[in-house]
């Protein structure tokens, strides 16, 4: 492949894909002529959503945390109350199965925190680590070999 074919690849990649600290002033995805329906760049990348969503899945996790905790106690002070009734064994049913589908949720919460975390930090340190990486390769129209 020619030197100045490879520029012209890069360059026209360059154009189609936008980093979030490069977006258009007027936000979102387009505004450019190069990609697919020649309305602009057709990836944006970004790491607020990621971390945002984060964010909400640990205030899930913790809320959901604190909901079982409830349970369990409210629980206990009925078990006391409620001795001899024929209600208390079906109490005890209900009890297990709330107990299992709130730890599933809490742990699916805890999971989706740490995936979303880390997609975060991918978007908002290595990508644009990366780009930063390949704008600094210059190879003008001669390979060094060449020179």
């Amino acid at each position: 492949m020619a030197w100045d074919e490879w520029e012209q690849l890069k360059a026209g990649a360059a154009q189609r894909v936008q980093i979030d600290h490069l977006a258009d002033p007027g936000g979102g995805g387009g505004g450019g002529t190069s990609g697919a329906n020649g309305s602009g760049p057709d990836l944006k990348a970004s790491k607020g959503p990621w971390t945002k969503a984060s964010g909400v899945a640990h205030e899930l996790r913790t809320a959901t945390n604190s909901r079982l905790t409830d349970l369990k106690t409210a629980h206990d002070g009925v078990k006391s109350g409620t001795d001899g009734f024929s209600s208390t064994a079906a109490l005890n049913e209900i009890l297990s199965t709330w107990e299992n589908r709130l730890t599933s949720v809490r742990d699916e919460c805890d999971r989706l925190n740490g995936a979303l975390a880390k997609t975060g930090r991918d978007f908002g340190e290595i990508d644009p680590a990366v780009a930063g990486k390949v704008d600094g390769v210059h190879v003008g129209n001669t390979p060094d070999w060449a020179r």
